[in-house]
């Protein structure tokens, strides 16, 4: 007979023994017809209910928590109840009680613990049952990030750093911090710049204030102020002089002179000649004032001689105190997913209809449903209907393909390619296109029929073995500089200054001559200048060191070159393109100044609105054309491309009075009735006077 507990029951090792005893005794075959009906055990573990936590949504960014989170926990064991819920932060850590319940234990048992343990946690989780049993552990991960990242000046010591030093800050989050710190902003006495490293001798001698606004990945973030004073010394003039030298901002022969010069200046200070060192040093400034000096280089020597005049006379101003002041800031938040509305919308009141094609075969970008469900949202303030060709956007997605022919194409007013990124980079096989062939054949008959494309950032990242696709978007993407997670919505996004190119342009009227942004930047096969009528572009210099991409400030990244269009428009092949190749942040399709260059492109390709989208390519083939076609007088047509020739070239070096001068010739020629057809040689007036006033925009 079975020992006893002090309760009378059997012990669960011996009633255990003695059911393995009675199922050994029957057959299998009476177990599966029901001869044995086997309860569940008494023993046996409770069962835990998946662990959720409160928020459910993470409330930073990447996934990470920027303040406790609450680990909702239950469990059910209809045999012995639950006596316990217990959890542990880490594999290896102890368990500790959530929850506990005295006995009769209940069938159910649910609770609750807050987790501040900072980085990320494998939180392990049990029920244990009224017979002191447990269940397996089960796991959730818990990322908890609650502290901002720290920035220092290295180069900036006891608040003084001299006139030759470059500044690049080190940036750290405290372990174990969600990591990927990521400059936001960035000022150099309160003028707003992009994060790059800094060049002390671009600052005049004398006080002077960094400030930055950095955050890690889960998105906290502060604001560090470093006051500090630039310095100066012979020395330090003499490594400036001779890098004007090597730069070429002053000749090599008034170089030698200042250097002599300051060698002297340096020699009487050295030797206690106060006085005839200060007037070396005027005779300095008197040299260093030549009209060939540049004015930035000129200012800097005239800037250290005085300061090292007023060093030597013990006159220089008193500093102000320096250091570093932090305060909070606010960081990036989290954007909720975005759901489109339907496959198809039918507004009330539209007018016309557009498609929106994200089928993808390669990459795929997280803006994709956000770009959707902002399509959409414009239609029904704007008057159009859309449907979504991605079966990934299901059940927001047409059921099979619209790109079956040009004629069942044409019931769209304009085709947006948002970032359709298939395999075809560099090369494969055909079916990794975006469009398969008989797909692509429709496109090209319908944009060939007038039909309007709007290229959406990833857009140049597809179909790259079709050169008549490469045309039509503009250029085929190659690669991009990474960055920092601490951005919040996009982990390879960086700082950059845009240039408004064409002010004109209903898509980029609303924008500064220069603005900042921070998003995915391209590098193309090739620049399209030549071909497209260019809106955006990028500044170069403003981010070819940037302080969020890798070891880019120490080793400068090699980019396009210094021209960069990033945004263009064109009549192309009959129809209608405008390529917008950023938006790659989620957060761009939430900021109305980006939205409404793409809301232009979108009603400018659907025929809306009209732009002055020209380009030499368009006004070439329209030339070509008329000679082969003999529309065009072949004398005319040869004069005509030479002039276009010399005008493109003129543009392209920035001369954009000359280039007016040629195009006003074009447009002599055409208004001769020998040059051809009255219809060929008013498109070509048209043409170069639309040329002409894009030029005047540039200036």
């Amino acid at each position: 007979m079975p020992s006893q507990t002090t309760s009378g029951r059997a012990r669960p090792d011996a009633r255990r023994h003695l059911l393995r005893c009675l199922v050994a005794a029957v057959p299998v075959a009476s177990m599966t017809v029901g001869s044995l009906v086997i309860a569940t055990p008494a023993w046996a573990a409770p069962t835990s209910a998946p662990a959720t936590l409160t928020p459910a949504t993470p409330s930073g960014t990447n996934n990470y928590y920027r303040g406790p989170v609450t680990l909702n926990l239950s469990a059910t064991d209809a045999a012995n109840g639950v006596q316990r819920l217990e959890y542990r932060l880490g594999n290896t850590a102890p368990f500790q009680t959530a929850v506990s319940a005295t006995g009769p234990f209940p069938a159910s048992l649910s609770g609750s613990v807050q987790i501040t343990q900072q980085g990320t946690t494998t939180v392990g989780y049990r029920a244990v049952g009224g017979d002191g049993s447990a269940e397996a552990v089960r796991t959730i991960t818990v990322r908890v990030d609650t502290v901002a990242p720290v920035v220092s000046w290295p180069g900036i010591v006891d608040g003084h750093v001299g006139h030759t030093a470059t500044l690049i800050p080190t940036r750290t989050d405290p372990a174990p911090g969600s990591g990927g710190v990521f400059i936001h902003r960035m000022w150099i006495d309160q003028t707003e710049t992009t994060p790059l490293p800094v060049a002390t001798s671009t600052l005049a001698t004398g006080a002077h204030t960094i400030s930055v606004v950095a955050s890690d990945a889960a998105g906290n973030a502060a604001h560090f102020e470093q006051t500090f004073v630039v310095t100066t010394s012979f020395a330090e003039l003499d490594t400036l002089i001779g890098g004007y030298v090597t730069a070429g901002a002053i000749g090599a022969d008034l170089g030698a002179g200042l250097r002599a010069k300051l060698t002297e200046a340096a020699g009487l200070a050295e030797a206690g000649n106060v006085n005839q060192a200060k007037r070396a040093l005027n005779q300095f400034v008197a040299a260093a004032q030549d009209a060939s000096v540049s004015g930035a280089a000129r200012d800097t020597l005239v800037g250290d001689a005085r300061y090292l005049q007023d060093k030597l006379a013990g006159k220089l101003p008193a500093e102000p105190a320096t250091g570093m002041t932090v305060t909070p800031a606010i960081g990036p938040n989290p954007i909720a997913p975005a759901t489109p509305l339907a496959a198809s919308t039918n507004f009330p009141g539209a007018t016309y209809r557009v498609l929106y094609f994200s089928a993808t075969k390669g990459f795929r970008h997280d803006h994709i449903a956000d770009t959707a469900l902002l399509v959409q949202q414009w239609g029904q303030q704007h008057g159009f209907d859309v449907d979504i060709w991605d079966p990934r956007l299901a059940p927001a997605s047409l059921s099979s393909t619209p790109f079956t022919s040009a004629a069942d194409l044409a019931k769209y007013k304009t085709v947006i390619f948002g970032s359709p990124v298939d395999g075809t980079n560099p090369n494969s096989a055909p079916a990794s296109d975006a469009l398969n062939a008989a797909e692509l054949a429709a496109f090209q008959g319908y944009i060939q029929a007038g039909g309007g494309f709007v290229g959406l950032h990833g857009a140049s990242d597809a179909i790259h073995n079709v050169a008549w696709y490469r045309d039509l978007v503009g250029a085929w993407f190659t690669n991009h500089p990474g960055g920092q997670n601490g951005e919040g919505t996009c982990g390879s996004c960086i700082n950059v200054q845009v240039n408004t190119e064409d002010p004109t342009n209903p898509a980029t009227a609303h924008l500064p001559k220069t603005w900042l942004t921070i998003d995915e930047l391209y590098n193309f096969d090739h620049n399209p200048r030549a071909e497209v009528h260019t809106l955006l572009s990028l500044e170069e210099s403003t981010y070819r060191r940037s302080l969020n991409s890798g070891n880019a400030a120490n080793v400068p990244m090699a980019l396009m070159g210094g021209d960069h269009p990033i945004a263009w428009c064109q009549n192309y092949d009959g129809g209608r393109a405008f390529s917008l190749i950023l938006g790659h942040d989620r957060a761009q399709y939430y900021r109305e100044d980006f939205t409404r260059i793409l809301l232009a492109g979108i009603n400018w390709t659907a025929g809306q609105s009209e732009a002055n989208c020209s380009t030499f390519r368009q006004t070439r083939t329209l030339i070509t054309a008329g000679a082969a076609g003999g529309t065009l007088d072949p004398e005319s047509a040869a004069a005509v491309t030479a002039l276009l020739d010399e005008a493109q070239a003129a543009y392209l070096r920035l001369d954009y009075n000359a280039a007016g001068t040629s195009l006003n010739k074009i447009i002599a020629l055409a208004g001769s009735p020998a040059a051809g057809t009255d219809a060929a040689r008013g498109e070509l007036d048209r043409q170069a006077r639309q040329l002409r006033d894009w030029m005047k925009s540039l200036k």
